[in-house]
C-alpha cells in the first residue's frame, strides 16, 4: 500500500469519529471549551496516527518499535454516555481503600460509585466537564498548557473529544490528608469503543498530595484508553502520581502525561503495567524551577502477545535539578518491550544530577525488549549517568537456591520477585504498597512456574 492510499484509507475511518465529533459539538457547542476541540480535530486529521515510517509524521521515529496500525484500521466510535455498571464491578479495583474516589466506565462519569468521603477541606475533586461548565476561567488556562496538539495525533484525538475526567486542586500550603483515587474502567463489545480520559492535577505553592490514577477492564472486549493527564506543582509543593494499568488483554491504551514543576517542587512517579495488548506511555517532565526533583519508577508485567512501549523524557531547564529514573521490564511468552528515555539538560542548568535505568528480565526465548536510555547535555558541571541491561535468570544463581533447598519453579519466583519488588516497596502508600505487591508476587508466582517447565 502507497503512501496516498494510506492517507485515504486512515481518512475514511475518521468519518465515524468526524461523526461523533459533530454528535459532541451538538450538545454543548457554546461552551468555550469547544474552540479548543476545533482545533484539536483539525490537527488530529492532519496528523493522523503514526501507521508507518513513510508518512511524514512527527512522532515517526519514537513510534519505530511500536506498530499503531490496530488502532488506525479499527473504526472505534465513542461509547454509549448512560452507560452504568455496578459497584461489584468497580470494588477489585479500589486496593480495599475508601480514598475519594471518583469512576468512570467507558468514559462516562459513574456519580452512583463515587464519592468524595474524608476529602480534605479545602481540596478540590471533581469531574472535568462540571469545571468547564462552571467555571471554565479556573480551569483553561491549564487545558493544553503543556499537553501539545501540534507534537501528537494521540494528544489531539483526546482533546479533539475533552469533556469528561477528573480535576484534583490542591491550593496553596494545602496538605491531601487521604490519597485521592481517579478509576478509569473501560470494555468493549461487538462494537469496539474508545474513550479519551482527561485529568487535571494542579498543586498551589506549598501543597502536597497523593493522587492514584488507574486504569481497568473486565472481560476481554475490543476498546481503546487514549488518555492525557497534565500535572502542574508549583513552588516547594510535593506530589506522589501513582499509574496503574490493568487493562483487558484485548484493550489498546495509549497515554500521555505531562508534569510541569516550578522551584523547589519534588515529585514522585510510578507506573505498573500489567495489562492491555497494546499499551504506549508516554511521560514528559519539565524541571523549571531550581532545585526541582523528580523520581520516577516504572515497572510492567507483560506476557503472551503483550506489548508495551514507555517513553520518557525529562528537560532540565533551571539550576540544581534532580532527576533519578528507574524502569524494570518482566517479559514472558512473545511479549514486547520498549523503553527510550531522554535526558535533556539545557546549558543553564548547572549542577543537574540525573540519572537513568532501564533494565528487562527475560522469561522466555521469545520474548524481546528495544531499550534506548538518551542523555543530551549542554551545561558543564552536570553528572548524568545512564544505563541498561537485557537478560535472563542467571542458571547458576538458580542452582545455588536449589541446592539450598528449593524446588526450581521456588527459585525462579524468588530472583523474578527479588529483580523488580524493590520498585514497589518505594510506594509510600502503605495500603497501595500491599495491594500491589500481593498482585505482583502472585502474578511473578504463576510466571516462575511457567518458567521453571521450561
Amino acid at each position: 500500500m502507497n503512501q496516498n492510499t494510506q492517507r485515504i484509507a486512515q481518512e475514511d475511518r475518521f468519518a465515524g469519529y468526524r461523526e461523533d465529533f459533530e454528535r459532541l459539538r451538538m450538545q454543548n457547542a457554546s461552551l468555550p471549551v469547544h474552540q479548543i476541540r476545533i482545533r484539536a480535530f483539525n490537527q488530529f486529521v492532519e496528523l493522523g496516527f503514526p501507521v508507518t515510517r513513510e508518512i511524514d509524521f512527527p512522532e515517526r521515529e519514537d513510534w519505530f518499535f511500536t506498530n499503531v496500525a490496530p488502532i488506525a484500521r479499527t473504526s472505534f466510535r465513542l461509547a454509549d454516555s448512560a452507560a452504568h455498571i455496578g459497584a461489584d464491578v468497580v470494588t477489585p479495583y479500589t486496593f480495599g481503600a475508601d480514598w475519594p474516589l471518583l469512576v468512570f466506565f467507558n468514559g462516562a462519569f459513574q456519580p452512583a460509585l463515587s464519592h468524595l468521603n474524608g476529602l480534605t477541606s479545602g481540596v478540590r475533586v471533581l469531574r472535568l466537564s462540571e469545571a468547564l461548565a462552571q467555571d471554565p476561567g479556573r480551569i483553561l488556562p491549564f487545558v493544553g498548557r503543556q499537553a501539545d496538539i501540534s507534537k501528537s495525533g494521540f494528544t489531539a484525538f483526546n482533546t479533539s473529544f475533552l469533556n469528561d475526567g477528573a480535576v484534583v486542586e490542591v491550593p496553596a500550603g494545602k496538605i491531601s490528608e487521604t490519597p485521592i483515587h481517579v478509576l478509569y474502567l473501560s470494555d468493549g463489545d461487538e462494537t469496539p469503543v474508545v474513550s479519551h480520559p482527561r485529568t487535571l492535577i494542579v498543586l498551589g505553592d506549598g501543597a502536597s498530595a497523593s493522587v492514584i490514577e488507574s486504569y481497568a477492564g473486565g472481560p476481554p472486549g475490543n476498546c481503546f484508553t487514549n488518555a492525557v493527564t497534565e500535572i502542574f506543582v508549583g513552588k516547594d509543593t510535593s506530589l506522589d502520581h501513582y499509574r496503574i494499568n490493568r487493562e483487558n488483554r484485548q484493550a489498546f491504551h495509549v497515554s500521555t502525561t505531562e508534569i510541569y514543576q516550578e522551584q523547589d517542587s519534588h515529585v514522585s512517579t510510578f507506573s505498573m503495567c500489567m495489562g492491555g495488548a497494546l499499551t504506549r506511555n508516554d511521560t514528559n517532565v519539565r524541571l523549571d524551577g531550581a532545585r526541582a526533583t523528580i523520581r520516577m519508577n516504572g515497572l510492567y508485567l507483560v506476557t503472551g502477545r503483550q506489548h508495551v512501549d514507555n517513553h520518557t523524557w525529562i528537560e532540565h531547564r533551571k539550576p540544581d535539578c534532580d532527576s533519578y529514573e528507574v524502569y524494570k521490564g518482566i517479559l514472558e511468552g512473545g511479549a514486547r518491550s520498549v523503553f527510550n528515555g531522554k535526558v535533556y539538560v539545557h546549558r543553564e542548568a548547572q549542577n543537574t544530577d540525573a540519572k537513568q535505568l532501564n533494565k528487562n528480565l527475560l522469561l522466555s526465548p521469545d520474548a524481546s525488549a528495544n531499550t534506548k536510555p538518551q542523555l543530551e547535555i549542554h551545561a558543564d558541571q552536570v553528572k548524568c549517568t545512564h544505563g541498561a541491561t537485557v537478560g535472563q535468570l542467571d542458571e547458576e544463581q538458580i542452582f545455588y537456591l536449589r541446592t539450598r533447598g528449593l524446588s526450581r519453579d521456588a527459585a525462579c519466583h524468588l530472583l523474578t520477585y527479588g529483580f523488580a519488588g524493590d520498585l514497589i516497596r518505594r510506594i509510600r502508600l502503605e495500603t497501595l504498597r500491599t495491594q500491589l505487591d500481593g498482585l505482583f508476587e502472585t502474578t511473578i508466582r504463576q510466571l516462575a512456574m511457567a518458567q521453571s517447565t521450561v
